[in-house]
């Protein structure tokens, strides 16, 4: 059943967790300590994968000067990551007039007390339908100038491990670093499946890593290699990275399934501000 609208929740950091979604999907989010993380996306009725020692925060934000972690990647381990602190989030669920597919919508909004960053979580998904598309959008609330090196479009850890998955790739030689802006992760197991496209041309990296022995996924987002320099943001300015959809099914045929019912909604009519891609 769709979820009724509800209105900015406070954060009570001892107790809160929170799982959002319909009827073909489900997203659990860890809101019981200071930083909000994704416990999992899954189908409902599948394995509940995260566990609470290898959780990622929910957003990972490297600024230029400010340290990157224990983690060699771009998108993982950040100091700035761990000091996001969850302030609120709402959901809504979009009531179209005419044809097409009613969205739902959930925004977390986390800041960074140190530099004076929030960032905003921004998910949403079609009625009925197994993808969750993700963004993350960065605003400066601080006093001075700070300089983004990356960020992720979706960070999702504790997945299977890595000697449980099989990850597929394709080439394409026009490409900046030959790979497609899409990939899938199997589960050998079970044959679950995660399928991801990315919808920003010029931001079409993606990772899959492992954490405390787990695997991780990180989509989209801004990398080092594409802003050397990385994206200066003033006093209340604003970045958001491109759009990243995630399906998930059982084999890739059935992934592919839920990413194409996906591509059909995001192409139906809809009212000018509500769809996928509003800002």
């Amino acid at each position: 059943m769709p979820q009724s609208e509800s209105q900015w929740a406070n954060a009570f950091p001892w107790s809160l967790s929170y799982r959002w979604g319909h009827s073909a999907l489900a997203v659990d989010f860890d809101l019981s300590g200071d930083t909000a993380r994704l416990v999992c996306v899954r189908r409902p009725g599948d394995p509940e994968e995260g566990e609470a020692d290898v959780l990622l925060p929910l957003v990972d934000v490297v600024l230029v000067g400010d340290g990157s972690g224990w983690s060699r990647s771009p998108f993982t381990g950040s100091a700035l990551g761990e000091r996001l602190r969850y302030r609120a989030h709402r959901s809504t669920f979009d009531a179209e007039d005419g044809p097409g597919v009613r969205w739902h919508r959930l925004v977390v909004e986390s800041r960074d007390p140190e530099s004076g960053v929030t960032a905003f979580g921004e998910f949403t998904s079609p009625d009925g339908v197994c993808v969750l598309r993700s963004r993350v959008r960065l605003r400066n609330e601080g006093d001075a100038s700070v300089t983004v090196r990356s960020v992720g479009s979706l960070l999702l850890g504790g997945l299977p491990s890595p000697d449980e998955v099989t990850v597929f790739q394709g080439r394409d030689e026009w490409l900046a670093d030959g790979r497609l802006t899409m990939g899938a992760l199997e589960c050998r197991a079970d044959a679950r499946t995660w399928l991801w496209q990315i919808e920003s041309a010029s931001r079409g990296v993606w990772e899959v890593g492992e954490a405390a022995g787990r695997t991780y996924l990180a989509l989209g987002g801004l990398a080092p290699h594409e802003h050397e320099e990385g994206v200066a943001l003033e006093p209340g300015a604003e970045f958001t990275s491109g759009w990243v959809a995630l399906a998930l099914g059982t084999g890739f045929d059935g992934a592919l399934g839920e990413l194409t019912a996906y591509r059909r909604a995001v192409r139906r009519p809809r009212r000018l501000g509500v769809g996928p891609g509003a800002s």
